[in-house]
C-alpha cells in the first residue's frame, strides 16, 4: 500500500502516469470512506458504569476493554470517558508488573527514569500475558469501586 501511495505522490512522467495516479487516488478515497464510516458508526451500547452511549462519531462506547481482547465476552462496556480511566489504570497497572518482571524500578531516577523505564519495557517482548484474567477482573472491580465512591461523594455534595 505505501509503494502505491508514494507512486501517487511522484510527479515525474506525467503523459505516462497521471491516468493511473488519479485511479488508484479516486480507490484510496473509496477505501479511506469505507474506513471511515465503519468505525464512525455508532455502537448502539450503552455503558456499564454510568448508562450513556456514545457522545458523538469519534467519542464512541467501547465494547471490549483494555485487558479483555482475549474475552470479549467479558468484557465491561464503557463510555469514552469511563474508557479512558480504565485504560489509563490498566496500563500502569500492567507496567508495573512487566516492570518487576523485567527487575526496573521504576520510580528510581524521577520523571527521567520513569520514562526510561517505559522505553525499556516497550523494548521488551514478553511471549504471554502478564496479568491473569483474574488480576484483570479484580483490578476491573477495583476501579468500579472508586467510581462508585467517586458518584456517591458528588450526590452527597450535590452535584449529581
Amino acid at each position: 500500500m505505501n509503494s502505491a501511495l508514494n507512486f501517487v505522490r511522484e510527479t515525474d512522467r506525467p503523459h505516462v502516469h497521471d491516468e493511473t495516479r488519479a485511479k488508484i487516488l479516486s480507490l484510496w478515497h473509496e477505501i479511506d470512506t469505507v474506513y471511515k464510516t465503519h468505525i464512525r458508526k455508532s455502537t448502539g451500547k450503552t455503558c456499564d458504569l454510568c448508562g450513556k452511549g456514545d457522545n458523538d462519531a469519534t467519542c464512541k462506547v467501547k465494547d471490549v476493554a483494555s485487558g479483555y481482547g482475549h474475552r470479549e465476552n467479558a468484557s465491561p462496556v464503557l463510555c469514552y470517558n469511563h474508557w479512558h480511566g480504565w485504560n489509563i489504570s490498566y496500563i500502569r497497572l500492567e507496567r508495573n508488573r512487566k516492570a518487576q518482571l523485567i527487575g526496573l524500578n521504576r520510580h528510581a531516577g524521577g520523571a527521567s527514569g520513569k520514562i526510561q523505564s517505559i522505553i525499556e519495557i516497550q523494548n521488551t517482548v514478553f511471549e504471554e500475558p502478564v496479568l491473569s484474567d483474574e488480576e484483570i477482573d479484580l483490578h476491573f472491580a477495583q476501579y468500579l469501586a472508586n467510581q462508585l465512591k467517586k458518584l456517591s461523594a458528588q450526590e452527597r455534595n450535590g452535584h449529581a
